[in-house]
C-alpha cells in the first residue's frame, strides 16, 4: 500500500516502515525522503516578505496623501517669496549683516555644487582624451610596425616602448616627446624611422633572414667589420654565434 507521506502518530504505521520516518513540526512524523527539503523555512521567509511589502505600500499611500495636490512649480516660488520677506523683514530691522551672511551662504552652495559637477565633467573628458590618445598612438605604431616588417608577437612590446617617445598633440596628430631626439638623418623622429633603429638593439622584432648566414659563411665573420654588416647580417650572425661573439668582431 501507498505510504502517507505525513502522519500524526506511527500506530497504524507497519512496524517494518517506521523507520523510514522521522519526527517534523508540531509533533508529527513524515517520510524521511532523499532531497526533500522542509518549506517552512521558505514559507516564513515569504510571509516575511510580503508583510513588509504591505507597510512599505502603506506608508507610499501615507505620503502621497501628503503631497496631493501640491504643486511643485508653485511650492518652490512661495520658498522663495518667503525667503525674499524673511530678508525685507530682517532690513526692516537693520539687520543688514544677518541678510548679507544669508545671501553669501546660498552663493557659496551654489558655487559648490557647480564647483563640483565643473569638476566632475573635466574629469570625465580627461579621462576620455586618454583613451582617445592611447588608441590613435597604438594605431600608429601598429601601422608603421606593419609597413617595418615587424614580426606580430613583437608589436605590442613596441607599442609599449613608443608611449615613452612619442604622444598626441591636441590635433590627434602622433609627434615624439622632447626626450626622443632625432633620427639619424637629423630629422625628428617617426614612428616608421624609430622602428627602423631598433633593427640592431631589437633585432627579435624582425624575421630571421632565409637562407642567409653570418659574414663570410666560416663561422666567425669573415674578417669583415661590424660597421660593414647590413642589418639582416649582424641579426644572422647574433642568431648563429651570440652577442658577445658579434661584439668581439672589429668596428
Amino acid at each position: 500500500m501507498a505510504l502517507p507521506f505525513e502522519v500524526d502518530s506511527l500506530d497504524n504505521i507497519p512496524e517494518t516502515v517506521r523507520d523510514q520516518y522521522v519526527e517534523a513540526e508540531g509533533g508529527k512524523f513524515r517520510l524521511d525522503l532523499d532531497g526533500y527539503e522542509d518549506p517552512t523555512g521558505l514559507k516564513s521567509a515569504l510571509e516575511k516578505e510580503r508583510s513588509e511589502k504591505k507597510e512599505r505600500d502603506r506608508q507610499l499611500r501615507e505620503m502621497q496623501k501628503q503631497f496631493d495636490g501640491i504643486d511643485p512649480e508653485k511650492t518652490r516660488e512661495m520658498l522663495s517669496r518667503l525667503e525674499q520677506d524673511e530678508e525685507a523683514k530682517l532690513i526692516a530691522e537693520g539687520k543688514m549683516d544677518e541678510v548679507i551672511q544669508q545671501r553669501t551662504e546660498r552663493m557659496r552652495a551654489d558655487y559648490d555644487r557647480k564647483l563640483t559637477d565643473a569638476q566632475k565633467e573635466a574629469e570625465a573628458a580627461k579621462t576620455f582624451a586618454g583613451k582617445f590618445r592611447s588608441r590613435v598612438l597604438s594605431d600608429e605604431i601598429r601601422s608603421a610596425a606593419a609597413k617595418v616588417g615587424i614580426v606580430d608577437t613583437a608589436v605590442t612590446d613596441a607599442v609599449y616602448r613608443a608611449k615613452d617617445l612619442f604622444e598626441v598633440d591636441d590635433e590627434g596628430n602622433v609627434v615624439p616627446t622632447e626626450a626622443a631626439g632625432l633620427d639619424a638623418s637629423g630629422k625628428p623622429l617617426t614612428p616608421e624611422s624609430w622602428l627602423e633603429s631598433m633593427r640592431d638593439s631589437a633585432s627579435h622584432w624582425f624575421p630571421t633572414p632565409k637562407g642567409g648566414q653570418a659574414p663570410g659563411n666560416d663561422g666567425k665573420g669573415g674578417g669583415q667589420k661590424r660597421s660593414n654588416m647590413t642589418a639582416e647580417q649582424k641579426h644572422a650572425y647574433i642568431q648563429k654565434h651570440g652577442q658577445q661573439a658579434y661584439l668581439r668582431l672589429p668596428a
